[in-house]
């Protein structure tokens, strides 16, 4: 489909249309390009790792089952940790790494943040027991399974008492 300029349309020194808006982008783009901000190298890294970090893909995690060995994502795994722990009253689930070696899971560091005035404790020794009774429940019967030695948690945060 041919354009045909329309009325106060001039052309420029290339012959194209010359446009108030496209000059004034080419004049703003000029000037960026002469200043030069040192620090964006450090912010686009930080961005690019946030971004790899969201698209990742998932790792396969080794199960076994009656019928034989199955693999799991490991987003999987995260997924029904989260809904575990998050069924713990004054407990928020706010970080979950998954340790492996190859393709089986040896190790779990889940960060907690708990309500004041809750007991630390007490509130971690649940999760643990969650997060080791998620894992088996998923993936089974595996050797080497992991116990609560290999399940990390870490206190994150304390939130405050709720105001009132």
């Amino acid at each position: 489909m041919a354009m045909t300029p329309g009325p106060g349309s001039e052309r420029g020194t290339d012959g194209e249309l010359a446009d108030p808006d496209i000059a004034v982008v080419d004049r703003a783009a000029a000037a960026l390009r002469s200043y030069t901000d040192h620090a964006w190298a450090g912010a686009s890294q930080r961005i690019l790792q946030h971004v790899l970090a969201a698209t990742r893909r998932s790792r396969p995690v080794r199960g076994v089952a009656s019928s034989g060995p199955f693999h799991v994502s490991d987003q999987v795994i995260t997924t029904h940790l989260q809904e575990a722990v998050d069924s713990v009253p004054g407990v928020d689930l706010t970080h979950v790494r998954l340790d492996l070696d190859g393709d089986v899971l040896v190790a779990v560091v889940a960060g907690v943040a708990v309500d004041y005035p809750e007991r630390i404790h007490p509130a971690a020794a649940t999760v643990r027991r969650l997060i080791l009774a998620q894992v088996a429940a998923i993936l089974g019967p595996v050797v080497p399974m992991i116990d609560a030695a290999a399940v990390t948690i870490e206190v994150r945060d304390v939130n405050p008492p709720p105001s009132g």
